[in-house]
């Protein structure tokens, strides 16, 4: 499998709180969660990220299953700052998105909103967990959307209640057992695939000016750089956030474009 990947912060000179890596036949997209101004942890999201990406590539390069070594990589981040507040509601965190070749096919793994997106023979299989948008508090969810940094951090505060809870939804933080509520399965005979975080899909999830197809072929096209500037070309022709309301006018954006091997033998990707 081969992996090109692109990463950038939402502003250029900003802290970029996305992570991505590649073996041969796995990669890994981390989407850092924007921190609060309270988090109980003296590291932050950039660090985390960066200690989870690498525990996740050494424990996945080989047989442990996905949600196991995902399990084993929470913990171990965790007990890398015993000095901070891991209780604390704006510890740390992630999604989690991984793609690993098998010989059948491809194995993945989804914690929340960054998609994984495969392509078969069948058309593209897209695995995205956005459950939070069903538990977002809606005066809060619309004032982030089109409001001042305050409205941002209100809503940031009601979203962490609901992270890692009974009847909320799940995201990479300090608790192992997240990982048992990631979206997993195994896909044969996919041909290639692309892992973004959220700032990297909106083409598809949000804006609506590509559907997965076109999505994967701009991928296999210009690679993840132009998913990226495709992105940002929208978002340029739309700074009030009036055609598409969002909390940002940009967000950190990574991609990860993967080409299976079994391609060589098929011939060109259309």
């Amino acid at each position: 499998m081969r992996v090109s990947i692109a990463s950038e912060p939402a502003t250029p000179g900003a802290v970029n709180l996305d992570w991505a890596g590649a073996f041969p036949r796995l990669a890994v997209v981390l989407d850092g969660l924007t921190e609060s101004p309270q988090t109980g942890c003296a590291h932050g999201t950039a660090w985390y990220v960066a200690r989870l990406g690498a525990r996740l590539l050494r424990r996945l390069n080989g047989p442990t299953p996905l949600a196991d070594g995902l399990a084993l990589a929470v913990e171990e981040v965790a007990a890398e700052h015993p000095r901070c507040d891991l209780r604390h509601p704006g510890s740390p965190g992630s999604t989690v998105s991984i793609v690993r070749q098998t010989p059948q096919g491809a194995e993945y793994l989804v914690l929340a909103d960054s998609p994984v997106v495969l392509d078969t023979a069948d058309g593209p299989v897209a695995v995205i967990d956005d459950s939070w948008k069903a538990l977002a508090t809606p005066d809060l969810a619309a004032a982030a959307d089109r409001g001042t940094r305050d409205d941002l951090a209100r809503f940031i505060t009601d979203q962490q209640a609901q992270r890692n809870t009974a009847g909320g939804y799940w995201i990479a933080r300090t608790e192992p057992e997240a990982a048992g509520h990631a979206l997993t399965g195994t896909v044969t005979g996919v041909r290639g695939a692309v892992l973004a975080s959220d700032g990297a899909a909106p083409l598809v999830t949000d804006y609506g000016l590509l559907d997965w197809r076109g999505y994967l072929d701009l991928g296999y096209r210009e690679g993840p750089t132009g998913i990226i500037a495709a992105t940002r070309a929208a978002e340029r022709a739309d700074p009030d956030r009036t055609r598409w309301p969002r909390q940002k006018v940009s967000d950190d954006a990574t991609a990860a474009v993967c080409l299976f091997d079994t391609t060589r033998e098929e011939g060109p990707l259309p």
